[in-house]
C-alpha cells in the first residue's frame, strides 16, 4: 500500500473509530521492512535490529501472544497494535501502539519479557525517527519510558545503551545524540547506575 490515506481508511474501516492522522508521519509502504546488525571485535555485545510492519497490518493484527510475565495486565496487552519487532535477534520485545477511544495520538508501549510493558513517552513519527537515528539499538526505547528504579528491563540495559550509543556516535559523528545522551543520565541516575 503506497498512500499513507488508503492505509488509514482500511485501519478506520476496520476499527470503526476515528484513527489519528499522526499515524501516518513517516509511512513506509512496505508490508516488513527488517533490519539487523550486530558489531565485531571489540564491541561484540552491541547490536540492533528493527522488524516494521506496515501501520495498516499492524493497526488490523490481532492480539500478540501474551507470555506468563503479562498475564497481571492481559486487557491492556490485548488492546496492543504490535508495529515493530525483533526477529532476528529473538529478544522477547516488542513496540505496539494503543489507540484511545476519542481518536487522539495512540499510545506507545515497549513489550519486554523481562519487565512486562512499559508506556513510551514519544509519538509514533517520532518513534520511527529515533529508531533510525540509533540505528535498532536494542532496548533504545527505554530512553522515552519515565524513569523508574523498579523498571527491571530498564536498569539491566542502561550498561548496553550505554556502550551502544558510544559506538553509535564513533561511527557516527554526524549524527547528534545530545537527546539521548540526557535521557540516558537520567534514567542511569533514577536505577542508580551512574558511570
Amino acid at each position: 500500500m503506497k498512500d499513507p490515506n488508503d492505509a488509514l481508511d482500511i485501519a478506520r474501516n476496520a476499527e470503526k473509530r476515528p484513527l489519528p492522522e499522526g499515524l501516518t508521519a513517516n509511512f513506509h509502504r512496505y508490508a516488513d521492512f527488517l533490519f539487523a546488525w550486530r558489531f565485531g571485535e571489540p564491541f561484540q555485545e552491541i547490536a540492533g535490529e528493527f522488524g516494521l510492519v506496515h501501520i495498516a497490518n499492524a493497526l488490523l493484527g490481532g492480539t500478540p501472544p501474551q507470555p506468563a510475565a503479562s498475564r497481571q495486565v492481559p486487557q491492556l496487552v490485548s488492546e496492543f497494535k504490535v508495529f515493530q519487532t525483533h526477529p532476528v535477534g529473538g529478544t522477547g520485545t516488542y513496540s505496539a501502539l494503543r489507540l484511545t477511544e476519542d481518536g487522539q495520538e495512540p499510545e506507545l508501549w515497549y513489550f519486554d519479557l523481562r519487565q512486562g510493558p512499559t508506556r513510551l513517552h514519544i509519538s509514533y513519527g517520532d518513534y520511527l525517527d529515533t529508531m533510525l537515528l540509533t540505528k535498532g539499538l536494542y532496548d533504545w526505547p527505554y530512553l522515552f519510558a519515565k524513569p523508574d528504579p523498579s523498571n527491571h528491563g530498564m536498569g539491566v540495559s542502561i550498561p548496553h545503551l550505554r556502550k551502544g550509543l558510544d559506538l553509535l556516535a564513533r561511527e557516527f559523528p554526524d549524527d547528534d545524540q545530545s537527546d539521548l545522551r540526557a535521557r540516558l543520565e537520567e534514567r542511569a541516575r533514577a536505577a542508580g547506575k551512574n558511570r
